[in-house]
């Protein structure tokens, strides 16, 4: 159903654009795409995306999380054009927008909530498709009255879920939280969105951020140099971490240390959707140990 969905987006995404002349993305300080619903006679049958150009160029001088308000207050007004109409309710209000890291946290107040199946796709990705033009904005989290809406397959929206990307030799993006040391030393996670070659699984994409370190400046990395792993599978449900034996040696003397390290690659591979838990196996058979962290049943990371 998901993948209809998103194929369904990208086809009238793209039909709307080469029907209207209207570009995806806007010229950086000079215009912004606001994204709305076209009238069916407009598109030719049924709801599609259509962007309606906006002139930028004195909002791009402003921090991102005011650009990303006004960008908001004018979807929420709606478009001067009679063929393009607000996907979001009437009477939703805007309550909050922050930004960590790439990710904007947009708040609507209750009457966003009435949105559920191809509604709510449409209000999600006129959003997501507006805000991701704002530099550093690549992910969008939607909220109402401060909760996630339960029944979205994703409460983390991605642009190119709804367009198709023209770069040639990326699969695709994909967003995940990974953890490292916080500024007094907790495990504290960070929103990433990482991009997905050719030949590689989003196990080792993510276990190669770890490596890479956090993009903030407040974190740490937990992973030591020369931390390595061999080979990730899932399997239902579960993802099967294979570490070479001399991972052990790497590893920090203090017991704490080792459960926090532990931790973050759990915690960090358990956000990709389909992984509930983590079996570590050292040189391909399980163990009972790594280090002083008990490793003889797969591990969740709570």
């Amino acid at each position: 159903m998901k993948r209809w969905l998103t194929l369904l987006l990208c086809l009238t995404v793209l039909i709307c654009l080469a029907g209207c002349g209207v570009a995806s993305t806007a010229p950086e300080g000079t215009g912004l795409s606001v994204y709305y619903v076209a009238e069916p006679q407009q598109a030719g049958g049924g709801d599609i995306l259509a962007a309606a150009r906006v002139d930028w160029t004195e909002q791009a001088k402003r921090p991102p999380e005011v650009q990303a308000r006004e960008a908001l207050h004018l979807l929420l007004a709606g478009s001067d054009d009679p063929a393009l109409s607000s996907p979001i309710p009437a009477g939703t209000h805007l309550l909050g927008c922050s930004i960590n890291g790439s990710m904007a946290v947009v708040d609507f107040s209750a009457a966003y909530g009435q949105l559920s199946g191809m509604k709510l796709s449409m209000a999600d990705y006129c959003v997501t498709l507006t805000l991701t033009q704002i530099a550093p904005i690549r992910m969008v989290r939607i909220l109402v009255n401060g909760l996630e809406l339960s029944y979205r397959h994703s409460n983390i929206l991605l642009a190119g879920d709804a367009l198709l990307t023209s770069t040639e030799d990326v699969v695709r993006t994909f967003a995940a939280r990974l953890y490292f040391r916080g500024s007094e030393g907790e495990l504290a996670g960070e929103d990433r969105l990482l991009t997905l070659y050719e030949g590689e699984s989003r196990g080792t994409v993510i276990m190669n951020a770890l490596l890479a370190g956090p993009e903030s400046t407040e974190l740490t990395p937990l992973l030591p140099h020369g931390f390595a792993a061999l080979s990730l599978r899932a399997e239902n449900g579960v993802c099967y971490l294979n570490l070479p034996g001399t991972d052990e040696e790497l590893l920090p003397e203090d017991p704490e240390q080792q459960a926090l390290l532990v931790q973050s690659v759990t915690r960090s591979l358990c956000s990709i959707d389909g992984v509930d838990a983590v079996q570590i196996l050292l040189d391909g058979e399980m163990r009972g140990t790594f280090g002083t962290v008990d490793i003889s049943y797969p591990l969740t990371g709570e």
